[in-house]
């Protein structure tokens, strides 16, 4: 691959292609959802909410999408509408 792109962009050095062209696999990966992980955190009673923002994947980095919660290896169904109690917490 590098060298049909050192064809096409014969001053481009190595590194920087080898840069773009990890950015645009992991780009296909998380597209095409060909990697998945499970990842597990920590949780408290009486909480709802949690930031994901700064729980990373180990094979994709950051998570992109959840597509299933698991508690005490039992599946927790999916919330399909608004929850009976409020909670701005």
């Amino acid at each position: 691959m590098m060298e049909i792109i050192k064809q096409h962009h014969p001053d481009l050095p190595d590194k920087q292609i080898k840069i773009m062209l990890n950015t645009g696999m992991r780009e296909f990966c998380r597209k095409t959802r060909i990697l998945t992980d499970t990842v597990t955190f920590n949780t408290a009673v009486d909480t709802r909410y949690y930031n994901i923002g700064n729980i990373n994947s180990s094979v994709t980095g950051e998570i992109s999408e959840i597509t299933r919660v698991d508690y005490n290896g039992f599946e927790i169904p999916r919330l399909v509408s608004a929850p009976e109690k409020t909670d701005i917490t």
